[in-house]
């Protein structure tokens, strides 16, 4: 029996440190698969809602915009415009974004009368849902497959999208009625391309993706998550922005985050759905080849004591035979069971055996055991949270690297010491921890507590601890394994928003304009000194009061509503009214305000605010300019007028006067001369007679190129194209080498306008071309003639060394660009002079007969008035 218990030491006792290596191995592996896994898991649920809910906003930003972009395009008909102006916007609106390919408008009966490109043009889409659904009112339709566009793009060349998506709504006429339906068709791939973007690069991915989906689960865009649908349904009936874990179809587990696209501007709604999903093997991949990499470390290791145990034990089997022998008799009177007494009996004899000189050759194999051993223990110093292992009177046992970084202490400073002396409560009062020792010591279930601690340089400490026991082999704790996640960054963040706020605070009180945030029932519950300056109340008096007390009446009934309305849409900040709203005081004094209005959510709730500024002096000040320039305006209206009839009695006084006279003198110069002719007169005499001749033709020509200039040829019986055409042909010899043309729109050819108005109109022509022959030093000069019988429009542009900014009004000593502003003024026409992009200078003049007609409002000016 003692035989064979000898033979069993023989055989197991070296195998003692490959078994503490073993268990050493597995503690790694459980901490790895407990810290890192954990927080890779958390955080990447964090990733998986962010990249969800940022998605959503990117959709629900787009949306708004192409609403609001569209409700504006809709407004175009009720201000007069031309369906022919109205289809040159719509057609810079879907060049503006690659969001757009097409946008049309119909009338009541479906036939498309606008449309970008001309696309679809006299198309009747009534039996479509974008007509049926968007004469109701704004409306929103999902993806689906281009039906009408497929041909009119391909015989254009355009690109035919896979998908559309619709947005529709009805337009007033300028009756205000409803005129019809304003339509467009989104592109699919606009929205996948900010899917992508939204995902960034494949390589920083790990499996991440994002599907588009609508209320039912239906995929719209992206790569679907492995996830049977019935698990699936389980996503869609649980609340928006959670993540979910799901067991996916190919027996992996994966992370999903549902976030459903917010309603927006315009009245428009969407059903559709982000979901946000990460397969957690791509997650928790490194935290497999960590533990993997530590496994086969660890193994290696076990393996290594296990073949040196064996060795060890044939080389020094003679020297430790009395030791053997003793340990089988105690064996003998002990379980088999109890490692912990052989343990002690092999310490004991150990202790008893002789030395030599340093060591013996048994003991240095012993240490490099030991040493092997403490290459897993290398491992948990490594590790990146706080660890560390108090005994069962909170004396530091073990203590790793990141607990050196985080705390400030050496694992040789901390080993020995109670935690007590390391940290210390920031109130000296609080006895939480002392609390959670005492549970700790009747209960084995791990516990946590959040905690606010001070080290000994002062700095504070906040953190989870996690406390777990630590047992031996024999069921006795053996100490208390401690794992910290530190947030003192969040806190110290939390510090700094703090500190923001009393800034921002001190900034709304100083600022010079007025503050007010309301709540979504219009309740006041900010005011700030500026707004109890500019309203003349307190604000005391006005917090928890209704909005509608700062409001003269008329403006008090439909008020609340555009709050409501502007807090359910998706934009941030927008102008309230136009720009500019009306106050009251308490005196009933109104005041013009500057006002603009965001909205932020706080703790859930809503509110709007409201910055005005009070800009009634400069109101007052606008309009006293706006009627001194009406009294300018009739001023010169009056002085051109005088100015017309002056030039036409003049003109007429130099023809039936001056002129006759002229003519009766050349008949009478030319009959002297014919009765001289036979007379010999003195070489002298015959001079003088020449010189005479040439004085009275030069008169005559003086007198003609006056009248020219006071009454312009034509342009009373022919009218302004035939006037400018003349005044063209007689500049051109003038002009040489500049070349002079005069275009017009052939459809105008014969027009005539109102006399005042052609008469202004010429002027500012002939003073165009005068000043580009003398000053632009280009090749050409074109003027052009477009309208109809309501509009003109007349550009003279050249391609010279074109015109400064300082001189676009005029200045002292050149009062070419006054006059004919003047002339442009006294007509009510808009008068514009600018430098072109392509070298030289454009002169524009815009009349309209009905000032609101909005023709050449929103023009630019013409780029094609000279070739290249």
């Amino acid at each position: 029996m003692a035989e064979h218990r000898k033979r069993s030491v023989q055989i197991w006792l070296p195998l003692l440190p490959a078994a503490v290596a073993v268990l050493l191995l597995a503690l790694v592996v459980w901490l790895v698969e407990r810290i890192i896994g954990q927080e890779l898991e958390r955080r990447a649920g964090q990733r998986v809602e962010q990249v969800a809910e940022a998605f959503a906003d990117q959709i629900s930003r787009a949306l708004a915009r192409r609403g609001a972009e569209l409700e504006l395009v809709a407004g175009m008909p009720a201000l007069g415009m031309g369906l022919d102006v109205w289809q040159q916007h719509l057609g810079r609106l879907r060049h503006s974004s690659p969001a757009y390919v097409w946008i049309g408008a119909t009338d009541l009966r479906g036939t498309v009368v606008a449309a970008s490109d001309g696309l679809l043009l006299g198309s009747n889409i009534a039996q479509r849902p974008v007509f049926t659904e968007g004469l109701r009112g704004p409306w929103f339709g999902s993806l689906h497959a281009p039906v009408a566009l497929v041909a009119p793009l391909q015989a254009r060349s355009m690109r035919v999208p896979d998908e559309l998506a619709d947005i529709a709504m009805p337009y007033p006429d300028a009756s205000g009625g409803t005129g019809g339906v304003l339509a467009a068709h989104l592109d699919a791939a606009f929205f996948d391309a900010l899917r992508e973007r939204t995902l960034g690069a494949p390589e920083t991915q790990r499996g991440l993706q994002l599907e588009l989906t609508d209320l039912e689960g239906k995929l719209l865009l992206g790569q679907r998550a492995p996830v049977s649908d019935a698990l699936r349904s389980t996503l869609y009936n649980s609340a928006e922005g959670l993540p979910t874990v799901l067991e996916g179809e190919n027996d992996g587990r994966v992370m999903l985050v549902r976030v459903g696209v917010k309603a927006f501007d315009a009245g428009l709604r969407s059903d559709w759905q982000v979901v946000a999903w990460q397969p957690l093997d791509q997650v928790l991949a490194p935290v497999r080849e960590l533990e993997l990499s530590i496994l086969w470390t660890g193994g290696l290791t076990a393996l290594i004591l296990s073949v040196a145990g064996f060795w060890l034990s044939r080389r020094l089997a003679r020297p430790y035979s009395e030791l053997l022998d003793a340990v089988a008799e105690r064996l003998d009177g002990e379980s088999a069971n109890a490692p912990g007494a052989v343990l002690r009996t092999i310490t004991e004899q150990m202790r008893r055996l002789p030395r030599s000189g340093t060591g013996t050759r048994s003991e240095l194999a012993l240490a490099q055991l030991l040493h092997d051993a403490s290459r897993l223990q290398a491992m948990l110093a490594n590790l990146p949270a706080p660890v560390y292992l108090v005994d069962k009177d909170y004396r530091v046992l073990f203590w790793n690297r990141a607990c050196e970084r985080v705390f400030g202490w050496s694992a040789a400073e901390a080993e020995g010491r109670h935690v007590d002396e390391i940290f210390r409560d920031k109130d000296p009062d609080s006895r939480v921890r002392q609390d959670l020792r005492a549970l700790m010591a009747v209960r084995n279930e791990p516990q946590t507590f959040q905690g606010h601690l001070v080290l000994r340089d002062g700095t504070e400490v906040w953190g989870d601890w996690w406390l777990s026991k630590v047992f031996g082999v024999d069921g006795e704790p053996l100490g208390i394994l401690v794992q910290v996640r530190d947030l003192t960054a969040e806190h110290q963040g939390a510090e700094r928003l703090r500190e923001q706020g009393e800034v921002l605070a001190a900034v709304i009180n100083a600022a010079s304009d007025a503050v007010i945030s309301v709540d979504m029932n219009g309740r006041i519950n900010l005011f700030n000194p500026a707004a109890a300056r500019i309203f003349g109340r307190s604000a005391d008096e006005m917090l928890g009061q209704p909005l509608d007390a700062l409001l003269p009446r008329e403006h008090r009934g439909g008020h609340l509503g555009l709050m409501r309305h502007f807090g359910e849409s998706s934009a941030t900040t927008r102008p309230m009214g136009f720009g500019r709203v009306k106050g009251l005081r308490p005196d009933g004094t109104e005041i013009e305000l500057e006002a603009s209005i965001s909205q932020v959510t706080v703790r859930g709730e809503k509110r709007l605010t409201a910055i005005l500024r009070d800009v009634s002096e400069r109101v007052r000040a606008e309009q006293a300019l706006s009627r001194y320039q009406v009294e300018l305006s009739e001023l010169t209206q009056r002085l051109l007028h005088q100015e017309q009839v002056t030039t036409r009695e003049l003109a007429q006084t130099l023809h039936d006067q001056l002129g006759q006279t002229l003519g009766a003198i050349r008949l009478s110069f030319d009959s002297v001369c014919n009765q001289l002719r036979d007379i010999a007169l003195p070489q002298r005499a015959q001079d003088r007679l020449r010189v005479v001749n040439t004085q009275i033709d030069q008169a005559i020509v003086e007198v003609r190129q006056a009248l020219v200039k006071l009454r312009p040829p034509l342009l009373e019986k022919a009218g302004l194209l035939a006037a400018l055409d003349n005044e063209i042909r007689q500049r051109v010899p003038e002009a040489d080498p500049v070349r002079l043309e005069l275009t017009h729109d052939p459809d105008i050819a014969g027009q005539r306008w109102p006399e005042d108005v052609e008469y202004a109109a010429f002027m500012v022509a002939r003073e165009a071309v005068a000043n580009a022959i003398e000053h632009a030093r280009g090749t050409q000069i074109r003027v052009r003639v477009s309208g109809d019988a309501d509009r003109l429009r007349l550009d003279i542009g050249d391609n010279g060394v074109g015109l400064p900014p300082e001189l676009a009004e005029g200045r002292p000593g050149h009062l070419g660009m006054v006059g004919m502003r003047e002339r442009a003024l006294a007509i009510g026409a808009r008068l514009q002079a600018r430098a072109r992009r392509e070298g030289g200078t454009v002169i524009t003049l815009i009349w309209a007969a009905r000032p609101d007609s909005g023709f050449g409002a929103l023009d630019s000016v013409r780029d094609n008035l000279l070739p290249g």
